[in-house]
């Protein structure tokens, strides 16, 4: 947090972000050169503002955040604009957007103005910023926004690209402002032509667009297929202005310019949020990139009094889409000790937003990723979300470094119970594995994580066993495995501190209604390496009927050799090698034989259900924020109805589920041409629908 820090160290810090911003923007608009994500890129600026807001006496003149743009490549002829170019104020979340129309309306009201506003919509295009001017109908220059003030003149370029009028249809003199963008696809066929001359490609679509305009030569231009939104008119003579933006946007449409059509009258902040998630939902199916969608003010009176501050305008705002990644700085690093053994180091991070959540830890994995990324407690990272859910560092910027920086060293002794670590041979590979592993097999943290496994709701379910319970009954050496969790009598939990009567009752109750438990969830509650949710489903749905308690059941797996478990569709080798070694082991059969004398039932799957079963055969991918059920409500309902749900789309996928905010999956279903329908869509198509 910001009030933590020194005026000396904000000082030092806010020099070091200017630096770095200043150069990234060099990079980024004067050099089409990138080296970090855009993303990224905000994060910093958000920060330096940050800061700048708690220490003002630190604030600049010449401070980055006050800057639009950079300065112009001395290549094309400068050109100063006619209207200084204006960038919008940024919001991330709903809280922001209303905190933003709380202060219009305040503004207003000082200045006599009460009446109701409306906004107009427009979605926030990923591309290049161009302002045309015409004389008299005709195009006579087109400009790019360089610092706000005094852009390049690329007007041959300009004339390259083919939805720009070159006429207009009326002879008006004005000056408009759009956005150059790029198709996806066309990003995808000019990066396969760099590639073949061994030039080095363009990180996404704004870059390529941006490349492509500042070509001194226009042939290339005319190779590459740049569109345009026209969105905004800084001047016009002849002509009464509009006096709404919804107008301003007909106007432009009727003079022939390309305006995005996807535009939207909001009355107010909620109408704002419903357009806001419905573009975020969608944004991967349009054919260019979308970073969120912008706010103003429609009435132009209203625009008006409300004005400019800083460096943007008042009346509008760009409410930006989750980002992908975000910087921040490692505040700790530490070593979490998993229920196989492994050390995993968990970064300790200043909080941050990314992929629209606070993260405040992130997992490093292991200590050769550490080394790999070459990570330090103190450093500035680029974060990201793995697979739209799990927070991963994605690299270092080493040049924020200030040289007090800390490495983290490598344990040689558990740092719960002081036993050796060490990596152990993977012996369905052959090689050493990639953690550190604890090996004592008392290791407290061990046994702990093994038993919160074991009674999670996707495991045995026990409502009211958490962590810190778990815990408590091991440091009491009421519990040491999960088989010893069913022998839990009320008068031993009455015992322990703020468990009364009634909490120990209902904490039992729920232990003995686990003693019922379906075979799927009981495989999952063994915490056998590599059998996750999926691979316990598929192993459930293939027993042999015959079998008819858990005695049974542990028979026939002992019985099973690599083979047998391979036999299975969708278990690998990883999975088949440890369920083999699992069931062999002397201890886990003990454990199986004392889960038997609690006796704990088996819940089979049912067989031959021809209603039961109409999603046999089918292998489903969930992505998004459902509406209609919660996720695991939805896996069991697939489950039921003899489906499979699994976590990766493969060729195998038969249908993947979207919700709102639909991650990766859906982009790879896309490009493998698997269906993707929604809720509605599936309940329609095979009646399912929430219990």
């Amino acid at each position: 947090m910001n009030d933590t820090l020194s005026l000396q160290e904000a000082r030092a810090r806010i020099q070091q972000l200017s630096r770095e911003i200043d150069r990234h923007r060099e990079l980024y608009h004067t050099l089409d050169r990138p080296t970090i994500s855009d993303e990224a890129y905000d994060s910093l600026v958000q920060e330096l503002e940050k800061l700048e807001q708690d220490f003002p006496s630190l604030k600049s003149i010449d401070t980055p955040t006050e800057r639009v743009g950079a300065e112009p490549l001395t290549s094309f002829q400068k050109v100063q604009h006619i209207k200084r170019q204006w960038s919008f104020d940024d919001v991330f979340d709903f809280s922001e957007l209303v905190a933003w129309d709380e202060r219009i309306q305040r503004f207003l009201q000082k200045q006599g103005i009460s009446e109701e506003r409306e906004y107009v919509c427009e979605l926030k295009i990923d591309g290049l910023k161009a302002i045309l001017t015409y004389e008299k109908g005709t195009l006579v220059r087109g400009a790019t926004r360089g610092d706000g003030e005094i852009g390049e003149d690329v007007t041959e370029n300009i004339r390259m690209i083919e939805n720009i009028p070159l006429t207009l249809a009326r002879p008006i003199t004005l000056t408009v402002v759009g956005e150059i963008w790029l198709s996806k696809d066309e990003l995808v066929r000019i990066n396969t032509e760099r590639q073949k001359e061994n030039e080095p490609l363009f990180a996404n679509p704004r870059n390529a667009a941006a490349g492509s305009l500042r070509q001194l030569d226009p042939k290339v231009i005319a190779k590459r297929k740049l569109d345009v939104f026209i969105y905004d008119i800084d001047v016009i003579d002849g002509v009464d202005f509009p006096e709404t933006q919804q107008e301003e946007l007909q106007l432009l449409r009727e003079l022939g310019f390309s305006v995005n059509k996807e535009h939207r009258l909001c009355h107010t902040v909620q109408d704002i949020e419903k357009y806001y998630r419905e573009w975020n939902a969608k944004r991967d199916q349009l054919p260019y990139a979308l970073d969120g969608i912008v706010i103003k003010v429609n009435a132009k009176v209203t625009q008006d009094a409300l004005g400019y501050r800083g460096k943007s305008p008042r009346y509008g705002v760009a409410y930006k889409f989750p980002a992908e990644q975000a910087t921040t700085v490692v505040e700790d690093i530490d070593v979490q000790i998993g229920r196989t053994g492994v050390l995993t180091p968990v970064a300790h991070l200043r909080p941050v937003r990314v992929a629209g959540s606070i993260v405040s830890r992130a997992t490093l994995h292991n200590f050769d990723e550490i080394k790999r990324l070459d990570v330090r407690i103190g450093d500035t990272v680029i974060l990201q979300k793995a697979g739209d859910i799990i927070p991963e560092i994605v690299s270092v910027i080493e040049s924020l470094r200030t040289g007090k920086e800390k490495k983290k060293t490598i344990p040689k002794q558990c740092p719960i119970c002081g036993g050796t670590v060490k990596r152990l041979l993977m012996s369905e590979r052959q090689d050493m594995s990639a953690g550190l592993y604890c090996t004592n097999p008392q290791c407290f943290a061990v046994e702990k994580e093994k038993i919160i496994h074991a009674v999670s709701k996707k495991g045995l379910n026990i409502v009211g066993l958490g962590e810190k319970i778990v815990e408590v009954l091991i440091q009491q050496g009421l519990i040491k495995n999960i088989s010893d969790i069913f022998s839990l009598e009320a008068g031993d939990l009455s015992l322990l501190d703020r468990f009364g009567e009634k909490s120990s009752g209902k904490l039992v109750e729920a232990i003995q209604k686990a003693k019922s438990v379906p075979l799927d969830k009981l495989l999952f509650a063994l915490g056998i390496r590599y059998v996750g949710e999926e691979t316990a489903d598929l192993i459930a749905k293939n027993i042999p009927e015959k079998l008819k308690n858990l005695s049974d059941t542990v028979a026939y797996f002992s019985g099973r050799t690599k083979e047998d478990w391979l036999s299975i569709d969708g278990i690998g080798e990883k999975s088949a090698q440890s369920l083999t070694e699992w069931f062999a082991d002397i201890e886990n059969q003990t454990l199986l034989q004392r889960l038997e004398a609690e006796k704990i039932e088996i819940i089979f799957p049912k067989k031959n259900e021809d209603e039961a079963q109409i999603l046999s055969g089918k292998t489903f991918v969930l992505t998004g924020e459902l509406d209609s059920f919660t996720r695991d409500e939805l896996k069991a309902i697939i489950k039921e109805k003899g489906g499979s749900v699994t976590g990766t789309v493969s060729q195998k996928t038969n249908y993947v589920i979207a919700g709102k905010n639909p991650g990766s999956k859906y982009i790879n279903a896309q490009k493998l041409g698997i269906k993707i329908i929604d809720e509605k869509a599936l309940q329609e198509l095979f009646g399912i629908s929430k219990k």
